[in-house]
Order: C-alpha cells, then structure tokens, then sequence
C-alpha cells in the first residue's frame, strides 16, 4: 500500500507547506520544485506530440516540438508559418487540459539545415532585420574559412554569438511564447572544438582578455590571439552559451516575465564532466548562470543492475552537478545503452532516485502505440506519489560530515574527473557527503567546522585552521576517512547507517526544517530486459542503525505495491527493519 500524508501518521499539509514556502524563499521556482515537477519530452524521431501521453505518466513539464523543426530550415511561407503557429497553440491549449502545468517549446541553439534554401522564404520585412544573409553566421575557423558541422549531412553551426542569429533566435523565442507556451528548450547551445574564430567572436575575445581596443583593432591581428592565449581561448570558447542564454532570457522575460530559459547541457556521459568544456564549450557552471534549469542528457547511465552484476548510477552525478548549477533545479534524462525507451520500473527507480538527490527526473514517454497503456499505468504512481510527497523531497542535506571538494576550473587542464570517482566511492559505500567548490568551501565548513574535506593533495588545508582535511588521491583514503567519521561520531548525532542490505541498496540521509530526518532507500537490485521489460528482485530485510533515535518513531512511504510501509519503532539500540524495498522507500524519523 501506498502510506498517505494523513494528521495520524506525518506532520501534515501545513508542515508541507512550510516546508515549500521555504525553498520558494530561497528563489526557486515552485513549477519546478523537485516532486510537485515530473518533466517529459514529448517527441521523438517519427514519434511527436505525445503531450497527453505525458500527462497520463504524471508529467507536467512537457518539452515541446514547437517550432524546432521550422527553425532549423529558416521558416516556411507566411501562410504556412500562421497556420503552425495555430496548430502549435493549440497543441499547448490540450497539453494543458491533459494536466500539463508548464510547455516548454524546443529550439535548436546553433543549427542550420540546407543552408542555401535557408532564407527563401522570408518576408521583406523580416529579411530587413538581418544586416548579413545566413551563410555569414557561420561559426568560422582561424583561416575565416565556415567550419563544418560535427552533425554532418546539411548542418551547418551557426555562432551564438553573431547579432544576426541572436536575432533569428529571438523571432522563435517571440513565436514560441506568443502561441502561449512558458519557455524554450534550446538545445546544442554548442562550439565547434576548433573553436569559433568569427569576427564577433574574436573582438568579443579580444575584450575577454583586454588586449587593446578590441572595435577596432585589424581581423587579421584578432585571428592571431587565439593561438597567442590558447588557455584563455578556452575559458572564453566556455562562456559563449552563457552569454547567448543570457540575451535569450533577458528578451524572453521582456514578453512574459515568468518565461523559463534552459538548455542541453549536455553530459552524454559522466566521464565527460571536465572534457565536454573543452570539446563543444559545454560549461555547465558557465550555462546555469543564466538558465532557470539545467537540464542534461545522460545515455547510459540509467541507474540498474547491468547484466553483468555492476551496479550503474546516477547519484554521484547528481551531487556533482548540485556543486556547480547554482541552486537552480537540476533535470536529468539517463538512458540505458543508448536506448531512448526505458522500461516502466526502471523509470520509476530514476525518478526515485532523482528526487532522493534533490533533482528531478525527464521522462521520454514516447512509445510505440501498442504500449503506452501498459507504460503509462505502470508509471504513474510514482509521479503521484513524488507529488504528494513533495514536502519530504525539499528537505535539505543534514550538516555535512564529509565534504568533497571540486575545483572545477581543473577542466582547462585535464580531461578527466577525479572527483567524479571519488563520489562514486562514496555513494557506493552510503557515506554522506556534499560536493563543494573551491569557491563555496568557506561557507560550508562555516556550517560544520568539523567536517572533514576530501581533496587532492595540493589542497592546502592550513588556511582554514582546524579543518581534518584527507587526501583523496591516496589508495587508503577511504579508510582514513572512516576513521575520522569514527572519532568525530559524537558530533553527527544524526547520521544513518545501513547495518545489512544488499550490496544493491543506497541510503540518501536529508534534514527537514524541525531537524526531522528524511532517509530515502533506494533498490538498485533492477535488470533491464528490454525496451518495455524489466526485472525487480527486491531487498529485503535492510536493518538501519539511527544514531541519536532510540524507541523513535519511524514512518515508512513508498508508491511500490509490494513494498513496506507504515508506522514502526526503532528499538533501545536505535536500529529499525525495514522488511522489503521493491524500489524506493521514503523514511520519515521523528
């Protein structure tokens, strides 16, 4: 059974509503707070407008076509372009009757198709806007030659940072919210990896810098800087999406003031947390200074059991990516083998395990007739659930025993991420932990002066006194850190241990506003079948150890049929049982 938010078993609506009012305090947009929020792309290849589809597996959130595909190709006739555009606000108006909340509309951020045809279409009137024809928005190389484009066929990579495409982009924001939709999607907000060597690119380089008067100093002394600074051409290749959402947002709220901005952020995989900086100028600390959210694109890091035993997740991800998104809500689609279907549980498992780590997951309900039914009845129950229990999911980390600390600015020298290994660690073995910046360290030890600091060992820990710092780079790390967790027992009254569980079972510890502890228990223990099918062993038996809560009440919730629930006790020693996890369990410990 399904354990409800009731005035016998929990704290009720108005803790839950307190618990929201806070995190919208701290500037959050509640359309997009973790569990009251379920996200959904809505085509696929030849499969599209699959709104209500969404809607029926809970999602609320729905990412749009719009007039993506139109944009590409530089707009169809007049009349053609009027009559999509009502169909398009149409399309929303039945989204939303569907149960749709927020329609975001999808835009390519750097995309031409058929570049020579691109502009046949135009209007006089919308052709004066533009000061250059298309093919001169090209990004370009260091011989001012148009590159090609890494997609191959008819693409060509526009430069988000030449005035004229701003301008072209701008026409499909105005289209797209003008049919009523709340936002744009933009997706391959990207740069060549040579690196764009336009002329807006290079004076704006030259500016970057401060290398003289960059208005006016000759093209041909421009195209030298790049090769001159190629340490700073990279930080500047990572702030060019940046700087082109911030532009898109600021027109975008001076339609609709509410208007939410976001886009690919990319991350196919986690292995290229650092390397996609350098490769397409996918800086996500860059992109979610000016994004409502950051969404990425995971391909196969769908969290299950692999047919091969290993265990895949996400969770390490999702702490890294909390370091370096700024607070803004952070959405994930994670696949499994490349395959843009996911079978209904291990669907489930995803947004359980999103919402443990405070993120949201993005559905792709975009199946074959034959199975949507199946799917979506299958699926369902976790959105509601996830909603109904949005008061839990806004919970905050406890004060941090172990912080992890990221210097993310190692991207301009390194490819790989060793922190992203160490989080992998951590999670694997249920160890607490915050990912941190350099620039965020102060503040968090300011919240727990004992914590101890995981990092490499060029951290010099002797500029903040008394801080135990380990060296993340030893093989013994792990162990020495569980000594210092040990010996400073006494001041983390509120951690949580798992005592027996499988080796498939992870634990999420989160502090609520009355210093109530919200546990989330998650089943990794899933196979996947296939495209539709999937296979659950449950855990059973997972015996916790609650530090500080002996004869506690404890109040299990989860949306799984099979799965415990309800009220129990922790006995004198401060353990409690939970008997069977099918997928995930919420605990709440009063």
């Amino acid at each position: 059974m399904i354990a409800r938010l009731t005035a016998a078993n929990t704290i009720g609506f108005a803790f839950a509503l307190s618990v929201l009012t806070c995190a919208l305090a701290q500037g959050q947009d509640d359309r997009l707070a973790v569990g009251l929020a379920s996200h959904a792309f809505d085509h696929l290849g030849n499969i599209g407008d699959q709104a209500e589809t969404a809607a029926a597996c809970g999602a609320n959130v729905i990412y749009a076509g719009g007039f993506g595909s139109l944009g590409y190709e530089g707009l169809p006739p007049p009349a053609r372009l009027d009559r999509a555009a009502a169909d398009i606000a149409d399309y929303g108006r039945r989204a939303r009757a569907a149960g749709a909340r927020v329609l975001i509309g999808y835009v390519c951020g750097t995309s031409i198709v058929k570049l020579d045809t691109f502009d046949r279409n135009w209007t006089p009137a919308f052709r004066a806007q533009f000061k250059t024809p298309p093919g001169q928005w090209l990004q370009r190389g260091r011989d001012g030659n148009a590159l090609p484009s890494w997609y191959g066929g008819d693409y060509r990579p526009a430069c988000m940072n030449n005035p004229d495409w701003r301008t072209y982009e701008k026409q499909l924001v105005r289209l797209t919210l003008d049919a009523g939709y709340d936002g744009v999607f933009f997706d391959n907000p990207t740069v060549h990896p040579d690196g764009c060597c336009c002329e807006h690119c290079l004076r704006k380089f030259a500016g970057f810098i401060a290398a003289g008067d960059a208005q006016t100093a000759p093209i041909d002394t421009l195209r030298e800087l790049p090769q001159q600074h190629p340490r700073d051409f990279l930080r500047f290749r990572a702030t060019i999406a940046a700087d082109f959402l911030a532009e898109m947002r600021s027109f975008a709220r001076s339609i609709n003031p509410k208007a939410i901005i976001t886009c690919n952020n990319s991350l196919n995989s986690p292995d290229a947390f650092y390397a996609q900086c350098r490769t397409y100028g996918y800086d996500i600390f860059e992109m979610s200074k000016a994004e409502d959210l950051v969404v990425v694109e995971d391909m196969a890091t769908q969290p299950r059991t692999a047919a091969d035993g290993s265990i895949v997740e996400y969770a390490p991800v999702y702490e890294m990516l909390r370091a370096i998104a700024r607070g803004k809500p952070i959405v994930a689609v994670t696949l499994a083998e490349g395959d843009y279907h996911t079978p209904p549980n291990l669907a489930r498992l995803a947004m359980a395990e999103a919402a443990a780590h405070g993120a949201s997951y993005m559905l792709w309900p975009t199946w074959p007739a034959e199975v949507r039914e199946k799917m979506t009845a299958a699926i369902r129950p976790e959105a509601d659930f996830l909603r109904e229990h949005a008061d839990l999911l806004n919970a905050q980390p406890p004060p941090d025993a172990v912080l992890l600390l990221l210097p993310f600015e190692q991207w301009l020298d390194r490819t790989d991420c060793p922190q992203l290994a160490t989080a992998r660690t951590l999670v694997k073995e249920n160890v607490p932990f915050r990912v941190v910046t350099v620039d965020d360290l102060d503040a968090a030890l300011n919240t727990n002066h004992e914590s101890v600091v995981v990092a490499e060992a060029r951290f010099d820990h002797t500029k903040h006194a008394g801080v135990t710092a380990v060296d993340g780079s030893k093989p013994d790390w792990l162990a020495e850190l569980r000594k210092h967790l040990h010996d400073q027992a006494i001041a983390t009254p509120s951690r949580v241990e798992l005592i027996s569980a499988p080796a498939t079972t992870r634990l999420v510890v989160r502090q609520i506003l009355d210093q109530r502890t919200v546990v989330h228990l998650l089943n990794l223990n899933v196979r996947r079948i296939s495209s539709f099918e999937d296979r659950v062993t449950p855990a059973e038996h997972v015996r916790l150890h609650i530090r500080g809560h002996k004869g506690s009440r404890v109040t299990a919730y989860t949306a799984d049929a099979g799965g415990a629930s309800g009220v129990m006790q922790t006995d004198a020693d401060g353990n409690v049982t939970i008997e069977r996890v099918e997928l995930s369990t919420i605990l709440l410990i009063d």
